[in-house]
């Protein structure tokens, strides 16, 4: 009894108001770090076994008589797994981006109040260079020599050095004179449009000439899909999403393709028309010019791929949020006009996805390419993929969701680049995960950032590990 009395009259000798901050604080801890920690682990062992599950799925089929035109789905470069002591180049870019966005997490302090340490343009610069980084990094540990995955695709190459002096020709014989897509190819002129070997062409007769030059300004030209896609969500949903975004699609598993691939400038082109469709809907805009430009950007990417065009959705999508309807008919004239210009020329964009539709041969390989590519889906969007998932209801970037998954569908309808799935689908990718940085719960406006929830640390980590571990595992690129 003299003991519990003691220790109540000790502790009504220590005064009311700093027991009140005391017991807030801890209970804020408990309930922001404990849970948190709790769904990241949760949402990885939900990815992790997909994987699992999506892996012991492809050695299945692959022991199966199902033609698949890979012989080592799903990848068209196959599985070299290996040990490279390069691989300490992206594992230093990954920990240092961790390192940053640990410590830029520790600054947000939800949900009174928000603490932005970095200006919003040099967060941007950052998340550019990062990405570049470490998909730079990641080419380094690409089976050959030093420059193996920085080379632009060699067919790339000799049929811009065919075009000569006659590029209306070259276009006016494309579809003519490119064999039919196979399955499990992903050669560059059957699977895309003239987009890709114009623009090689161009940059040859700019003075830049060399593989590896034109593979890592197309890394370069690629890398700027962080900062627009980011630019996109802070139009829509709010700022807090848009930071947070960054470090997740730096670290995306991704990456490991986004180096000399002709796929990452479509995905930064039509990243760029999606952008400026939702920043041009704005109330405060004039947004007939935007709506104007962002479909030119829409077609031109559709010269450069044949499935991206349907991320056209998402802008149709943003403009009925913010009630603009009749923006989607000058963004739908605006997207006609570089397929018009090139047919004039002699390129039929339709007879072009003709010949990238792959046949299938049988019912079987149609569903089994449907399971591969949604195996590439799970290990290309890493880990918040799970967390995306979670919590579409929650995102007002819903708009983005419709776009990609619009994208999906219409490649695999058509049989789009099967076994380079992971490629020809780079410009679909980062809005799959623009849910992952949804507010939990949802804020009661669109631009409320006040209950954003904890940034991902641990999820973010875990895919920079995945795009580490699939770097180690595949073969290189095609040639």
């Amino acid at each position: 009894m003299v003991s519990v009395s003691r220790g109540a009259s000790e502790r009504a000798r220590v005064p009311a108001t700093v027991r009140r901050r005391m017991q807030p604080r801890a209970g804020t801890l408990a309930a922001s770090l404990g849970p948190a920690v709790r769904a990241e682990l949760a949402e990885a062992g939900i990815w992790l076994a997909l994987v699992a599950f999506g892996l012991a799925g492809t050695a299945l089929l692959a022991s199966t008589d199902i033609s698949l035109g890979c012989p080592r789905p799903p990848w068209h470069d196959g599985w070299a797994p290996r040990l490279d002591p390069l691989v300490v180049v992206p594992l230093a870019v990954a920990a240092t981006v961790i390192a940053l966005t640990a410590w830029w997490a520790s600054t947000i302090r939800p949900p009174r109040s928000v603490a932005f340490r970095l200006p919003w343009s040099v967060l941007l610069l950052l998340g550019y260079l990062g990405s570049l980084a470490f998909s730079l990094a990641l080419a380094l540990v690409t089976p050959g020599d030093l420059a193996a995955g920085l080379r632009a695709p060699a067919d790339l190459l000799a049929a811009a050095g065919a075009v000569g002096d006659d590029p209306l020709g070259r276009l006016a014989a494309y579809t003519s004179t490119t064999p039919h897509a196979a399955a499990g190819s992903v050669a560059v002129l059957p699977a895309h449009p003239p987009g890709p070997v114009l623009a090689t062409w161009l940059l040859t007769r700019a003075g830049l000439h060399g593989a590896v030059p034109i593979g890592v300004l197309f890394t370069a030209l690629g890398a700027l899909t962080v900062p627009v896609v980011c630019v996109a969500v802070r139009s829509l949903c709010h700022e807090t999403a848009a930071r947070r975004l960054v470090p997740v699609l730096v670290l995306a598993p991704w990456s490991v393709w986004m180096a000399a691939s002709p796929d990452a400038v479509t995905a930064a082109l039509a990243a760029l028309a999606v952008a400026i469709g939702v920043i041009g809907c704005e109330p405060e805009r004039r947004s007939v010019w935007w709506a104007l430009a962002s479909g030119l950007l829409l077609g031109l990417a559709a010269l450069f791929g044949y499935a991206p065009v349907w991320l056209g959705v998402a802008v149709a999508a943003a403009y009925f949020v913010r009630r603009r309807p009749l923006l989607n008919v000058i963004t739908g004239l605006g997207a006609l006009l570089p397929l018009w210009l090139f047919y004039a020329w002699g390129f039929s964009w339709p007879d072009g996805l003709a010949l990238a539709s792959a046949p299938r041969p049988s019912v079987g390989a149609a569903l089994a390419w449907i399971f591969l590519d949604l195996t590439v889906v799970v290990l290309a969007t890493g880990p918040l993929a799970v967390r995306a998932a979670r919590r579409l209801r929650l995102t007002p970037g819903w708009p983005f969701l419709v776009g990609a998954t619009a994208t999906m569908l219409f490649a695999v309808t058509l049989g789009l680049a099967e076994g380079g799935t992971e490629r020809t689908w780079l410009p679909v990718f980062p809005w799959l995960l623009v849910a992952a940085v949804a507010p939990r719960p949802r804020p009661a406006r669109p631009g409320d950032r006040l209950q954003a929830g904890s940034l991902p640390v641990i999820l973010v980590s875990l895919s920079a590990i995945g795009a580490l571990g699939l770097r180690l595992c595949l073969g290189g690129p095609a040639t």
